[in-house]
């Protein structure tokens, strides 16, 4: 059972769950030491990492989405455990992957993307590989990539771009662009670094190459390419690019040196003292840039990079999209971003005797961003004129969770209240013309809302229901990452707890997304206020909830004479809230056995109940 003290993930409270974090966190630790694994299907086809395969793939979003065989989760659900540990075993002992949906995707720029959508089937047998997989790759990682990694954001990504911007100064950025790279990945090479990583398992090894030789419908057979839409892809993406972020790290911060510097003589400063070529790389995904100090080190790094990945990692480079910014005079695209660097005043060098100018990093969004945040507010904004009159809480709901959700991801842009300013001034009249029927002086305000945008003028309501002001947000220096925080130590997993207690706002944005059709305003209001006080957590187990468990429960039933109003409302896990109803004794003791309630819970549930004026349990 979870500790009342603090609240969870939800992959590491599945882990805790079925038991198997402590199994994750000895191929961690092994890894780190540099350990080797020739046995990891022993630990893939362990029936506690089956269990919560499943699990994770059941709350993904996409579990719904049907492979080539048409099934989905609802076909996995119809099995009993054994009867899914099972299946997955006898699949893996002679493995062969079903063929992959090719389903293209709409990108931004009028182009069109192509996603592997593999079979459900495939799906849990690529989760299963991804769960031992994952804690050994973590161990191998570079500490400066953020995309696909747990617990790393693109926050993370652009706050180590502002420290090297800002504070070391190095205002020369290489972008390079890979052709096509997921697409492109040889599989031989990618075969060479899992060994290379310690992945020592031949079975193991050629059950992913297997998958990575699925047949994709219309195409054929790949002979290479880690095809997007596979849930093993984005970390088999990271272990191909790993190997050029330490050749980056190795030419300057991981340069061995002859001497044994004293504490407090910087090795970087040695180093400067040299004719290496400074280097700095920050990753997210495929996307990545390399900071530099000087345009002639930017220039022989880009030819370097550029010859490494075609001859390292035989990836072929865009010449045209691939370039050198200096940030002084433009700016550098970055992950929706636009960053550049401005002269703030005059900075004094005590170990250089001398002067010289200040810099500080400007950022606003990119104008591709700028220009999805304009369509994504009149989509939203048409979605609440054209919707039906009864789905009109859930798209207010969306309304808001999409600019909660904007401000959320672009706060860290040094100058984005000016950007959503124009976003405020471009969408005006759509807004002001479409919901002019809908308008109402006053209204209910969320917790959330209220706590966050409360002291803003601009706060309006339709139909009773707050509505977010567009133009009200400001700027949030972006925290780097904590390189102590792990999935995988006990440590690291205080770290996220911590941080965790501290921020819900994306459950809250979900919520938002998705209010109790037929239910009052006041009431999704308030079930947002609920949530946003009990800091996610069900009131009587105190267990952190997905926004798929929450259920908001009415302390004294309506049928009783009970309201809508927040102090009438509590929210609960889902299984409590039937608990909280239930009348056959089979059901009670099923229910307090799957929720493992101990004595102080079982009080609560009662209290509860005899409001609901049922027998206690």
């Amino acid at each position: 059972m979870q500790s009342n003290k603090t609240l969870k993930n939800d992959s590491l409270r599945y882990n805790e769950y079925y038991d198997v974090q402590n199994l994750y966190d000895e191929l961690y630790s092994h890894a780190k030491s540099g350990g080797k694994f020739s046995n990891l299907m022993d630990k893939i086809l362990h029936k506690e990492n089956i269990l919560v395969a499943y699990r994770k793939i059941k709350t993904n979003n996409g579990s719904l989405t049907a492979g080539h065989n048409k099934h989905t989760i609802n076909d996995l659900e119809k099995l009993t455990p054994d009867e899914l540990v099972l299946q997955v075993r006898k699949r893996l002992a002679n493995y062969h992957p079903h063929k992959v949906e090719r389903v293209m995707i709409p990108k931004a720029n009028g182009k069109l993307r192509p996603l592997g959508i593999p079979t459900i089937e495939d799906r849990l047998v690529q989760q299963c590989i991804r769960q031992v997989l994952e804690p050994i790759c973590e161990a191998k990682f570079y500490d400066y990539s953020f995309g696909f990694r747990p617990n790393r954001s693109t926050t993370h990504a652009m706050a180590r771009c502002y420290h090297l911007m800002q504070r070391n100064n190095l205002h020369f950025v290489v972008d390079i662009d890979i052709k096509g790279f997921f697409d492109n990945v040889n599989h031989g090479k990618l075969m060479k670094q899992l060994w290379h990583l310690g992945i020592r398992d031949k079975t193991l090894l050629k059950l992913i190459s297997k998958m990575l030789k699925a047949e994709i419908i219309g195409e054929g057979i790949p002979t290479k390419g880690t095809p997007q839409g596979g849930i093993l892809s984005p970390l088999l993406s990271n272990v191909v690019l790993n190997e050029l972020d330490w050749w980056i790290h190795s030419q300057w911060n991981g340069m061995k040196t002859r001497h044994k510097y004293s504490e407090g003589i910087s090795v970087n400063r040695a180093l400067k003292s040299t004719k290496l070529k400074e280097m700095h790389i920050v990753r997210y995904a495929d996307d990545f840039k390399i900071f530099c100090r000087t345009l002639k080190e930017a220039k022989n790094i880009k030819i370097a990079v550029t010859q490494w990945l075609q001859e390292r990692l035989h990836l072929e480079v865009s010449e045209e999209k691939s370039k050198i910014v200096n940030l002084k005079k433009k700016y550098s695209d970055f992950l929706g971003f636009k960053m550049k660097v401005v002269r703030k005043g005059i900075k004094w060098s005590a170990h250089k005797a001398s002067c010289k100018d200040k810099f500080t990093v400007r950022s606003h969004m990119n104008q591709k961003a700028f220009d999805q945040t304009v369509n994504k507010i009149k989509t939203a904004v048409k979605q609440i004129q054209h919707g039906k009159p009864n789905e009109l809480p859930k798209n207010i709901g969306i309304y808001n969770a999409t600019i909660a959700g904007l401000h959320n991801y672009y706060d860290t842009a040094t100058h984005i209240s000016k950007d959503f300013h124009k976003v405020d001034y471009l969408t005006i009249k759509i807004r002001k013309n479409r919901f002019k029927d809908l308008k109402t002086k006053t209204g209910t305000i969320s917790k959330f809302i209220e706590e966050k945008y409360g002291d803003s003028k601009g706060i309006h309501y339709l139909c009773k229901m707050a509505i977010i002001p567009l133009a009200k947000i400001s700027h949030k220096a972006p925290m780097q990452f904590t390189q102590e925080i792990s999935s995988y130590s006990e440590s690291g997993r205080q770290l996220i707890h911590k941080k965790l207690n501290s921020n819900i706002e994306f459950k809250i944005t979900l919520l938002m997304r998705n209010p109790v059709m037929g239910e009052t305003v006041e009431y999704n209001d308030n079930r947002l206020s609920r949530f946003s006080a009990q800091k996610g957590k069900c009131a009587v187990t105190k267990m952190e909830l997905e926004v798929n468990e929450v259920h908001c429960h009415h302390q004294i039933p309506r049928h009783l004479g009970g309201d809508d109003k927040y102090s009438n409302l509590i929210i609960v896990h889902e299984k409590v809230h039937q608990l909280i109803h239930v009348v056959k004794n089979e059901v009670i003791e099923r229910l307090v056995t799957e929720l493992n309630l101990n004595d102080d819970m079982i009080k609560k549930v009662n209290t509860l109940r005899r409001k609901c004026k049922l027998e206690t349990i």
